[in-house]
């Protein structure tokens, strides 16, 4: 007679087996759960949906908002240096002033410091240029990108992120000419750096949870190493840090039942083709707090105050890594938190800019001198 436990125990089983495949790490160490992003100052700055933060030159702040870029000069309100046709999905400021917008669902544009087109690009090897997320300039004009997904444009992340895609892309651009790409079949590419000696991409891959450093020139051209491979969510944007290593921004955290949804096929397709994406089981920028969000026992609220340990629908991370790819720093908001969908967290004029799309926000923090060895 067959125990009536039989189903637990094969449901155990298959459980420990496939947390063996898909390991979450574990926030210990220097990913200790804290509450920092919340406690930094908040930039007196009325913008929606900030997606990336530079500096503009001239001790303002460049901010890319929707279909709109924006210099902020420290007196209040953002003025608008232009606004395009699409969404700018990442935009980046050469050495000489001059700027490169990549725009969802429109290619590259290439403008001057007053916001003036100069050049455009629209099509990669014969098929249109769109879902760009990152850029980061070279040292003679050009532009390394990225695209999270050949079939999606960036802000339709989730869907890409739920049909398990490797439809990304790394790519160069020098205005005036034809984008060429360099990588292809990539989860999700979704940050870019280019390292101070010149020969190196760093490339973060959101669905892979990882950080993948490219040998672009010298005799190890082609060449690629893994500096991380198991994020406990899904990595944004890549800058460098004062000192060494870099900044990395993670815009949502994996859970063990988005993990489980991922892998059961049916269910998963079921839940897209019957309801809306705001209601799937699925990361998200920010919690709407609506009663019809999926929820998690966890996340239920006891004496009116949802616990910061509940699973996480949306939440923020920001993490300091060393050279080798070791994290060494992070900064949370946790659940019920402030500062969540956190796409770029970047040095500028000796504070460190943290973008918080999902709760439009821009988050200033002192830099202080690391007390770890960078190498």
């Amino acid at each position: 007679m067959t125990s009536v436990f039989a189903p637990m125990q094969m449901l155990r089983g298959f459980l420990s087996e496939q947390r063996r495949k898909h390991p979450i790490p574990p926030m210990d160490g220097a990913l200790s759960p804290n509450s920092r992003l919340d406690s930094l100052e908040v930039l007196d700055l009325d913008v929606s949906s900030p997606d990336d933060v530079a500096t503009d030159g001239h001790g303002g702040l460049l901010i890319s908002s929707g279909s709109r870029l924006l210099v902020a000069n420290g007196d209040g309100r953002p003025r608008v240096l232009t606004t395009f046709d699409s969404p700018v999905s990442a935009f980046a400021r050469l050495p000489d002033g001059n700027l490169l917008v990549g725009l969802d669902g429109n290619g590259l544009a290439h403008l001057d410091a007053q916001g003036h087109t100069l050049h455009t690009a629209s099509r990669l090897d014969d098929r249109p240029l769109t879902g760009i997320t990152a850029l980061a300039s070279d040292r003679d004009g050009g532009v390394y990108f990225t695209v999270g997904s050949i079939r999606h444009q960036a802000a339709d992340w989730v869907r890409d992120l739920m049909e398990c895609n490797r439809e990304g892309l790394v790519g160069h651009w020098v205005p005036g000419h034809d984008p060429q790409c360099l990588r292809r079949n990539l989860a999700f590419p979704n940050g870019v750096l280019m390292e101070g000696d010149g020969r190196h991409l760093v490339v973060t891959e959101s669905w892979t949870h990882g950080v993948t450093r490219y040998a672009i020139q010298g005799g190890a051209q082609g060449g690629m190493e893994t500096l991380i491979d198991n994020l406990p969510g899904y990595p944004s944007r890549i800058s460098a840090a004062r000192g060494g290593g870099y900044w990395l921004a993670i815009f949502a955290m994996r859970t063990q039942l988005v993990e489980l949804v991922l892998r059961d096929q049916a269910f998963k397709q079921d839940m897209m083709r019957s309801l809306a994406p705001e209601l799937w089981i699925r990361p998200a920028l920010a919690s709407t707090g609506s009663h019809l969000e999926p929820l998690q026992m966890g996340g239920v609220r006891k004496l009116g105050i949802r616990k910061a340990w509940a699973p996480p629908r949306s939440y923020g991370l920001v993490l300091r890594v060393d050279n080798s790819g070791a994290i060494v720093e992070s900064m949370h908001s946790r659940v019920g938190g402030h500062c969540h969908g956190v796409m770029a967290a970047r040095e500028i004029d000796g504070r460190l800019l943290i973008v918080s799309k999902g709760n439009h926000r821009l988050l200033a923090a002192p830099l202080a001198q690391p007390t770890w060895n960078p190498a």
